[in-house]
């Protein structure tokens, strides 16, 4: 049975409750780094981007072609050109009826390319107001993933910074409790487990401070005739119970 003054027992609650903060802090900084919200915005994000990457990458394909049908119709109109001027030259009935059955045939074909050139023309008319209608939806998705990051990164940088600044108080806590065997066994509950919990407690009147189970009649009978300086720990958690 160990034993320590009722002060030295008192002053593992103020340690407790520096490391029942840090117990906090490092839980929410796991939780920052794992939040459901942030990774749904940014998956969002990313899909955002591959989208407006499509988009891009079509209305590119697009351009191509109507520079392929625009360079088409002017070396058909170049063509035509150049067989009228033949044609205004003259010659023998065979070759004038020859290119003037090649002018006919080049008419056809520039019909053809200039009814191409408006149809792709109007296909990039199309993705472009498709861009324009669904752009303001990829720009949020990018904007609500980067408000949800900071609002993330600012907590946790708060946080860490609220860490480093506990490390002393908690310093100052365990020097308080001024009780080697005491502090001893109170980090031995606190990190026993392989993972820290808490490691003292106030009893109030009879229910644990920590886990809230009360004591049963027959613990509750010792308690209440243990010495001042004796050190209690609660039956079901096993946590150390201050008494007030």
């Amino acid at each position: 049975m160990s034993t320590a003054t009722p002060e030295q027992q008192r002053a593992l609650l103020e340690l407790e409750r520096v490391d029942a903060r840090l117990r906090r802090i490092t839980a929410r900084i796991a939780e920052l780094r794992t939040d459901p919200d942030v990774a749904a915005a940014l998956q969002l994000r990313a899909r955002a981007i591959a989208t407006a990457k499509e988009l891009e990458s079509g209305e590119q394909e697009i351009r191509d072609r109507l520079d392929a049908a625009e360079q088409k119709v002017a070396r058909v109109q170049a063509s035509i050109e150049k067989d009228r001027r033949r044609l205004e030259q003259g010659g023998t009935a065979k070759d004038l009826m020859g290119l003037q059955h090649e002018i006919d045939t080049r008419t056809r074909q520039l019909a053809e390319a200039e009814e191409t050139e408006l149809e792709i023309m109007q296909e990039l008319d199309d993705a472009l107001a498709h861009r324009a209608r669904i752009t303001p939806r990829l720009k949020e998705a990018d904007a609500e993933a980067r408000r949800r990051v900071a609002a993330r990164d600012e907590e946790g940088q708060a946080l860490t910074t609220e860490r480093g600044g506990l490390a002393g108080a908690r310093a100052a806590a365990a020097e308080g409790v001024d009780a080697p065997a005491l502090l001893a066994r109170y980090e031995k509950i606190r990190t026993g487990r392989g993972t820290e919990r808490p490691a003292a407690a106030e009893l109030r009147g009879t229910v644990c401070g920590s886990c809230g189970t009360g004591l049963s009649p027959t613990d509750a009978a010792t308690f209440r005739a243990a010495a001042a300086d004796e050190v209690l720990t609660c039956p079901e958690c096993g946590v150390i119970l201050v008494r007030s």
